[in-house]
């Protein structure tokens, strides 16, 4: 179904297309699609935003994460705030934050700016490129983190409380397990926890990513893969799931450490575990606010969360929607008329 109608005097609408990621009419590849495409722009690297794809539109960073952890082959690099024709739109792509490539859309097609971020954070990374936000007329925002309880602690103070968390657990002869995704979280703490002193062990998986986050020009110190000994007075890095804990049931005497924004989840959610602390690479609640605020958009597309936060915006004065076969069609027509497929 088809929203909306031509401008007057015939003029054609952009579309704007939910369907598979995000597509718009004058571009050939979509962004983030959930199918496979035959080429396809991919923000970052991660397991649900990729596909596998014949050819890969991507930043620098992305394509050798990609290259290294999904086998993609036919990459086209595009640097940052490098523009370049796509159809009959330009498309720049310009630093997210979220993790080492990771990269938020500009679309600029028939007068119009769209910015789809992507997944990204606002504040500081010790891995990622500095986040970049830039006016324009419609934003597509990701909203993992869209209710209020979510606004994260200075990061700061949350790696001063997990050195605390790793000097008592050393203090017991425990060894500290932090449990970390093994692609963006896991190097930017191995980062921080080496920066700091520590000796990094990582699950392979992590390893491999923090040797791809190496060879684009990240430095680490004092780390390493992890090799089946004792990890004296340092800290392990395993991901989630059935891997990382078969890794952790090799220490007899452990405690156990989840790094997620999820940590301010409801209360017993993470009961298996020792200790969370909310370290994540996903804007908070505030973070996602100020992106508005920054980007000032007159129509605002949410995803990749709940519909509520929409709500929120719109309760805030914002012409926000859920993206969506249900969202109305857009009201710029002064600028140019959208339409929702």
């Amino acid at each position: 179904m088809i929203l909306g109608s031509s401008m007057p005097g015939g003029y054609s609408p952009a579309v704007l297309s939910f369907e598979n990621g995000i597509g718009i009419l004058g571009m050939d590849a979509p962004l983030d699609p959930r199918r496979r495409c035959d080429r396809a722009i991919v923000t970052h690297a991660h397991s649900d935003h990729v596909r596998r794809h014949r050819r890969w539109v991507t930043s620098p960073g992305t394509a050798v994460l990609c290259a290294r952890r999904w086998n993609a082959a036919d990459l086209e690099v595009h640097e940052f705030h490098a523009p370049w024709r796509e159809g009959e739109a330009t498309v720049t792509l310009l630093p997210a934050g979220h993790i080492l490539g990771s990269a938020m859309v500009l679309i600029e097609c028939r007068g119009l700016r769209v910015l789809y971020t992507g997944d990204f954070r606002l504040r500081p990374s010790a891995t990622a490129e500095p986040c970049e936000p830039i006016a324009a007329d419609v934003l597509i925002t990701e909203c993992t983190f869209g209710e209020p309880r979510y606004r994260f602690p200075d990061r700061a103070a949350v790696i001063d409380d997990l050195c605390t968390f790793v000097e008592e657990t050393l203090a017991q002869e425990s060894a500290p397990i932090l449990v970390a995704y093994s692609l963006g979280k896991a190097q930017e703490i191995a980062r921080v926890m080496g920066d700091r002193g520590y000796r990094v062990a990582l699950h392979p998986r992590a390893w491999a990513m923090l040797e791809a986050y190496r060879d684009i020009g990240v430095a680490f110190e004092n780390c390493e893969c992890y090799a089946m000994g004792p990890i004296g007075r340092g800290v392990l890095i395993v991901p989630p799931g059935p891997a990382g804990a078969t890794l952790a049931r090799r220490f007899r005497r452990r405690r156990t450490a989840f790094l997620s924004g999820w940590a301010l989840g409801p209360p017993g959610r993470f009961g298996r575990y020792d200790a969370a602390f909310a370290i994540s690479d996903h804007a908070d609640f505030g973070e996602l606010l100020e992106m508005v605020d920054r980007v000032k958009p007159r129509r605002i597309y949410t995803l990749h969360g709940s519909d509520a936060f929409a709500e929120r915006l719109r309760a805030r004065g914002h012409d926000a929607w859920p993206a969506g076969a249900h969202a109305p069609p857009p009201l710029l027509p002064e600028v140019v008329q959208l339409s929702l497929l």
